[in-house]
């Protein structure tokens, strides 16, 4: 994998007016994880001009962070959210722009319980549907000129909780290499760029794994499950004692190692920017030094990237056994 690295964020506001700000100096630091309760994002932009930072560097702007190599073409898309806070100050001869953003994806909230019934002749489009469901929801629809290319020559209809309308108009438009994303505010429709081909990421030391930390929990998983051995064994023996005795002692060994056995390991993992990674990979992870080779899914992910020559480049992962 060659080392020249890409960088791209790009905000754009509610007109849908873009711009890249990634030619300015700029570091970024995201959080994502596969329940939704981490994916923040914070980013601090070198000299933005006045204009750049009143138009698009303001609170509510659509924003999104790619990263990836000069040979691998497009880069990844590893965050998209919302800005929820932006300062600019100060520091030294530069001034300093610092937005932080939140993604507040969930298609648990309240709103998407809201009961709908739509239907859409042959040869509408994705752009369509999203105004609908955007006028029906108050939400302002994002990217409909991209949306317009996802087109439906049977037509489209779906009766239920208009949750269940996204997901599958979601799961149409990844068809057509676009994504949809829904927070409290806008429904946002974006081009997946630089998706990986392959089903399963190979992490090895030769291969872009630069740490591993076994993170797994035994306190807790020997806490809860211990609590039912006395019991467990006194049921076994015909007796209630209300603790083990030490004809046990070889029953907590072997209670003990059957759940470490069994229990999902996880891992804590620092690696080189793999753009293809989102919540919900599946990694093989080889680390012969350590002892550890199996399959894992990506459970919380922190990427670290900018266009300094001294900004990282790198990415943490939490890692839970498959």
């Amino acid at each position: 994998m060659a080392w020249g690295r890409i960088v791209r964020l790009e905000a754009r506001n509610k007109d849908s007016v873009q711009v890249d700000v990634a030619s300015l100096r700029m570091d970024a630091r995201c959080v994502r994880s596969r329940v939704f309760d981490d994916n923040e994002l914070e980013a601090t932009i070198h000299n933005a001009s006045p204009d750049t930072v009143n138009r698009f560097l303001q609170r509510g702007t659509n924003i999104a962070l790619y990263a990836g190599y000069e040979d691998e073409g497009t880069p990844g898309l590893m965050y998209q959210g919302n800005i929820i806070d932006s300062k600019t100050y100060r520091s030294g001869t530069d001034t300093l722009t610092v937005i932080r953003s939140m993604a507040l994806r969930s298609l648990t909230r309240p709103f998407t319980a809201t009961p709908v019934c739509l239907s859409f002749l042959p040869g509408s489009n994705a752009g369509d549907i999203l105004d609908s469901i955007g006028a029906i929801l108050g939400l302002v629809p994002i990217g409909k000129e991209m949306a317009r290319e996802a087109v439906f020559p049977s037509g489209w209809t779906y009766v239920g909780q208009v949750s269940g309308a996204l997901k599958r108009l979601g799961q149409d438009l990844r068809a057509k290499g676009m994504g949809l994303y829904v927070d409290l505010a806008e429904l946002v429709v974006f081009k997946y760029s630089g998706d990986s081909t392959y089903s399963v990421a190979y992490l090895s030391p030769d291969s872009g794994l630069l740490s591993l930390q076994d993170s797994t929990n035994y306190i807790n998983a020997a806490r809860s499950n211990l609590s039912s051995l006395p019991s467990k064994t006194a049921a076994e023996k015909g007796k209630e004692p209300p603790t083990m005795t030490k004809e046990d002692v070889d029953d907590v060994y072997s209670y003990l190692d059957g759940i470490f056995t069994s229990m999902k390991k996880t891992y804590s993992v620092r690696c080189i920017v793999i753009p293809k990674l989102r919540p919900n990979s599946l990694v093989h992870l080889a680390d012969p030094g350590s002892g550890v080779d199996g399959l894992f899914v990506v459970n919380r992910m922190e990427v670290a990237v900018g266009t300094g020559p001294d900004s990282s480049f790198a990415m943490d992962l939490d890692l839970v056994e498959a």
